[in-house]
């Protein structure tokens, strides 16, 4: 498990039944402050009329995704002023995503972690654009960090 904290929100990474270089990446995503909320990763990359970035996970190098990413809160649209669309959010508070993923060979992967965080009342933080966290798959294991 690694995890790191970047513009108000906490992101713990993890790795569930790794087995025959294959398993699930875990990635929890926390706002520091009550009240904030992340963007939902069907967001696009630019978000709606520049509001907004999508959450994301995306592994590169010797790891690479073997399913869809899954989050465990419904989504939600809101409104927010001078913007005329709607923006999918997840509800406030923390969310899990989850990604099948398997090792394609020995070696230095990384995963982006890309995520944005707003509340209704005090704002929006700094976006997250693919912020690498390195991973080092060897045989049949999985670490984090450069090998």
């Amino acid at each position: 498990m690694t995890e790191f904290n970047e513009n108000g929100v906490t992101v713990r990474l993890s790795v569930a039944d790794w087995n025959a270089s294959a398993g699930t990446l875990v990635a929890t995503f926390t706002p520091d402050e009550t009240g904030f909320h992340l963007y939902s990763t069907t967001l696009p990359p630019q978000g709606v009329e520049g509001v907004g970035r999508p959450t994301g996970v995306r592994p590169t190098g010797t790891v690479t995704a073997a399913g869809r990413l899954t989050v465990d809160a419904p989504v939600k649209n809101i409104t927010v002023p001078g913007v005329r669309s709607a923006l999918p959010v997840y509800p406030d508070g923390p969310v899990t995503a989850t990604l099948p993923i398997r090792a394609t060979s020995a070696g230095e992967a990384k995963v982006l972690i890309s995520y944005a965080s707003c509340s209704s009342t005090a704002g929006c933080t700094i976006p997250v654009a693919d912020r690498a966290v390195a991973l080092h798959t060897s045989g049949d294991s999985l670490t984090f960090g450069s090998g």
